[in-house]
């Protein structure tokens, strides 16, 4: 929350960050209540609606492959936020089979697939040159 209300990432729009290890089901809810309560950070100087912060491609997403909510993350966020979390050495992980299971999944777009698994960490360390 300090990275938005903070300004930070007005101030520097070129950071990137990412919420890791935390799932993706949460964000939605989150950036709604940021976006209701928009009006009372004015003093925060923010220079957009939270959620547009969110979408601009400065923030970033895992996911574990077993959450139900994916496909309405990648609705509320855009399929270009979200992306793979394999849970390695995580007791439950669902590795090597975790890449599969979203491969898989029929309630994602090919499109949203392949930057889950791969394109959208390639924007956030800026892999693609």
């Amino acid at each position: 929350m300090s990275l938005l209300l903070g300004g930070v990432l007005d101030d520097f729009p070129r950071l990137r960050f990412a919420f890791l290890e935390s799932g993706a089901g949460w964000a939605p809810y989150w950036m709604d209540r940021l976006d209701d309560y928009y009006e009372e950070f004015k003093e925060h100087r923010l220079e957009h609606l939270p959620s547009d912060y969110f979408r601009s491609g400065q923030c970033f997403i895992s996911c574990e492959v077993e959450e139900k909510t994916i496909p309405y993350v990648v609705q509320v966020l855009g399929e270009d936020r979200v992306i793979y979390a394999s849970d390695y050495l995580h007791h439950d992980a669902k590795f090597p089979r975790s890449v599969a299971l979203i491969a898989e999944r029929k309630d994602l777009s090919r499109s949203a697939k392949t930057k889950i698994l791969g394109g959208n960490a390639a924007k956030l360390f800026r892999l693609n040159g």
